[in-house]
């Protein structure tokens, strides 16, 4: 079976529907860099289709979440493991791969 690497951000989660839910002086301090906003992750939903679309994939190849956090928000590590929980169960989880070298990982 062919392997299959599904990024999270803007693949799977839609990076704006949690920048939608933080206070305006919370995106002014951390303007240019919203992704290192605490909790940030947590409040993301899901893109439109994409859980569909993951689940339908994965009937057909051996499908991977291959993400990156960035290092100056430790709880986005957490956070993104618990948002692929809470929406892909658990299943998904234990093939969530949280890594800066993406280029390590060959897929099809």
């Amino acid at each position: 079976m062919k392997i299959l690497y599904v990024d999270m951000d803007g693949v799977l989660v839609d990076f704006k529907t949690g920048i939608d839910k933080i206070d305006e002086n919370i995106k002014a301090q951390y303007e240019n860099r919203l992704d290192e906003v605490p909790g940030i992750f947590s409040l993301m939903e899901p893109m439109p289709g994409a859980l569909e679309s993951f689940k339908l994939l994965s009937e057909v190849y051996d499908t991977y979440i291959l993400s990156t956090a960035p290092w100056e928000n430790p709880s986005a590590w957490t956070d993104k493991l618990n948002w692929v929980k809470h929406y892909l169960g658990e299943k998904a989880t234990k093939r969530l791969i949280l890594s800066h070298n993406k280029h390590l990982n060959k897929g099809d």
